[in-house]
């Protein structure tokens, strides 16, 4: 009996040590409000945004990397304070309406744009980390697509690690967001 209680006492001891481990939370991360669009006239009343559709090769809620065997990988320590395609949706929705290219943003109608994130990535295969961003915009009329534009930049980042890489992303998609004003702008 006194060796069971040993035991037992060591299995308790060891439990409370393993509990008491800090287990660090990940970062939240979050896409960064725009600065102020360049001024635009009204081209349309209302347009439906949905929120954006987030490719197979992109996760809704970790920030993704990618070394020499190509797999995509989560980053340990941080994740999506809110899922990216929702931030990434609340970006465009604030844009079009600053910009005065677009009097009310909705959910359903017509006109509507459609946005899927193809790709967000980390590379580390090269000499230099690298951030990739590749975007699909669609505008509907009527339920057929009247005009469909793919973007895709990438830009190297210094140091490793994942805050520096969201920064160099955040820097490709305010480039994204203004030449998606002047996509929209220069439909018929």
């Amino acid at each position: 009996m006194p060796r069971l209680m040993s035991v037992l006492l060591c299995c308790l001891l060891l439990a409370g040590c393993a509990g008491a481990v800090n287990r660090q939370a990940p970062t939240p991360l979050r896409l960064e409000p725009m600065a102020v669009p360049a001024g635009y006239a009204e081209r349309l009343a209302r347009l439906s945004l949905e929120t954006p559709h987030i490719g197979a090769a992109v996760d809704h809620h970790d920030l993704l990397y990618s070394e020499a065997d190509f797999l995509r990988r989560p980053y340990a320590r941080v994740r999506w304070g809110a899922p990216l395609g929702q931030q990434l949706g609340d970006l465009v929705a604030e844009q079009l309406t600053r910009s005065g290219l677009v009097g009310a943003i909705q959910q359903g109608g017509d006109p509507r744009l459609e946005i899927e994130v193809v790709e967000w990535l980390h590379d580390y295969r090269g000499e230099a980390p690298v951030a990739r961003i590749a975007l699909r915009s669609s505008l509907y009329r009527d339920e057929r697509v009247v005009a469909q534009w793919r973007w895709s930049d990438s830009t190297a980042f210094t140091p490793e690690g994942p805050l520096p890489g969201l920064a160099a992303q955040q820097r490709l998609l305010e480039a994204w967001l203004a030449e998606l004003l002047v996509w929209l702008d220069d439909l018929p």
